[in-house]
């Protein structure tokens, strides 16, 4: 195959290529008129790199501040570690890295990609970024320099299997979650090149993880918040796990361990950019578990909460309500409800308006009573989308308003209840 990466870096060094992605970039899209025009001025892998770098900084325009001069490919930005997250972090690692006389720890980046992790890492001490794609090791250099961490980055071309971690290092790993062909196969041809739906596609996987704990002296795995990190690292592990959101969108689980792990901790949820957190050590958790007793289901009070999704993968929703004198809204679904205001980043709150049986005959005489048209929709427990309820409701209204679905819930205890259409307002001042 061809090396990508070198049209792209005449992209980013030489006159005629800055012409060229300039030319690319003021494009809304490319479609056949779009590429002619632009193979006009170059040949075809250029243009090709010319497209690629373009879409993929668009996509990481949500992602890293400075995007549009960064070096990046699309496949890699999907994967890559958001500013913000990465920046969060980073701040475990600097207070876990400072050594003697004022020293400060290197830490070994596996599988480091575009370097998101590692620029964040690198602002406060040196990084040793490793990736076994050579284009992925070039690009992490030119991104450092980009966020001006140039002078505490390495970058090295190694699998991570084989990279020595040096003696005190911490160690980052972000593990190939699209379980990309491995070296010598066909990357266009192989069954890998596929999204990882189980914690053994990851490349490399868990028997590298338990190595990887016991040849450093504290790192984090990165891993897809739908992870099974409950079956990769079980209470008795010693590691902490924590799910972070940013914005109310879970983004990933990262599993802390050795000098990296707060003693005592098991699971945190952690909700940026507020930096709100909540662990097994500020609920009531069993005797004998770090999982919170299930709390009671009551009927739906005058407020209903949407809680943050990275207390929900932690099972920490429980003891939190608790803590906070709240209460599931049905068996096994994750709403709260309670009579008091509630002031947390953890929670949307909402004042019940009116409630409805599900069924489409009931909820449309609810929307047209309560004169609805601009509708937010939420939904969970109920085997429907909010895309496709929308599409059958009829909002002609003049009042904005939420709908929130609330499934039926579990069906075996005296607490069920059928599924419930609840109109509702946010509360302002509420995330």
């Amino acid at each position: 195959m061809p090396d990508d990466h070198e049209d792209e870096f005449r992209l980013l060094t030489t006159d005629d290529g800055a012409a060229l992605l300039t030319e690319a970039e003021s494009m809304r899209a490319f479609g056949p008129a779009e590429i002619a025009r632009l193979r006009r001025q170059a040949p075809a892998g250029l243009v090709g790199a010319s497209v690629r770098l373009t879409l993929a900084r668009r996509k990481a325009a949500g992602k890293f501040e400075q995007a549009g001069r960064m070096w990046l490919e699309p496949v890699a930005v999907e994967q890559a570690t958001a500013e913000p997250v990465a920046r969060h972090k980073a701040a475990r690692f600097d207070k876990g890295r400072a050594g003697a006389g004022g020293s400060r720890s290197v830490v070994v980046d596996l599988c480091c990609g575009i370097g998101g992790d590692a620029i964040a890492l690198g602002r406060n001490g040196p990084v040793l970024a490793v990736d076994r794609d050579a284009g992925m090791t070039r690009r992490a250099r030119w991104n450092a320099e980009v966020h001006g961490v140039g002078g505490n980055f390495l970058a090295v071309r190694s699998s991570a299997d084989r990279m020595p971690i040096p003696a005190g290092a911490l160690v980052h790993l972000d593990p190939d979650r699209r379980a990309r062909a491995r070296e010598g196969e066909d990357l266009q041809n192989s069954r890998r090149n596929r999204p990882a739906r189980a914690i053994e596609d990851y490349a490399p996987g868990p028997a590298f993880w338990t190595a990887l704990r016991s040849q450093a002296r504290g790192g984090a795995i990165k891993l897809s918040p739908a992870a099974d990190f409950a079956a990769a690292f079980p209470i008795e592990s010693g590691c902490e796990i924590e799910l972070i959101s940013l914005r109310g969108e879970c983004k990933e689980a990262t599993a802390w361990f050795g000098d990296l792990a707060e003693p005592g901790c098991r699971r945190r949820a952690t909700r940026l950019p507020e930096g709100a957190t909540w662990s097994d050590r500020d609920g009531e958790p069993n005797e004998n578990s770090n999982i919170p007793r299930p709390v009671d289901v009551l009927p739906l009070g005058d407020l209903l909460f949407d809680p943050d999704p990275s207390l929900i993968r932690t099972g920490l929703l429980d003891g939190f309500a608790r803590a906070h004198g709240l209460y599931r809204a049905a068996g096994g679904v994750a709403y709260l409800t309670g009579p008091d205001a509630i002031t947390s980043p953890f929670l949307a709150a909402f004042a019940v308006q009116d409630v409805a049986p599900m069924d489409l005959k009931h909820l449309r005489r609810m929307i047209a009573r309560h004169d609805v048209g601009a509708l937010e929709i939420k939904v969970r427990g109920f085997p429907i989308t909010p895309e496709s309820l929308r599409a059958r409701l009829k909002l002609a209204g003049s009042q904005p308003a939420t709908l929130i679905i609330i499934g039926p819930g579990r069906s075996d205890g005296p607490d069920h209840q059928p599924a419930r259409a609840v109109l509702a307002r946010r509360v302002a001042g509420s995330r």
